[in-house]
């Protein structure tokens, strides 16, 4: 499976859109799924992953986070990639 196919990208849909995508992924095989935000989705992307973790309790379980800049024009916008991984019990 290729790596850019397990990242959810957050955008302007509702923050459990993004959990449930999330779930999809996991249950299609994935064992690690990149939460990315970037802009003013960076919060968002922080409160999918609060969600994700409230749902799936210890089923899941925090890889890292990554922060960083990308330069658009004379801005830099902020970005945020949070890794999950599904816990295999």
């Amino acid at each position: 499976m290729a790596a850019e196919e397990n990242i959810i990208i957050i955008g302007k849909k509702p923050v459990i859109d993004y959990v449930l995508a999330t779930i999809v992924l996991f249950n299609e095989g994935y064992d690690e799924v990149i939460i990315r935000g970037q802009g003013s989705n960076v919060s968002k992307a922080v409160d999918v992953y609060n969600a994700l973790v409230h749902r799936l309790q210890d089923s899941v379980e925090l890889v890292g986070v990554s922060i960083d800049s990308v330069e658009r024009g004379r801005r830099l916008i902020p970005v945020i990639e949070i890794r999950v991984r599904r816990k295999i019990a």
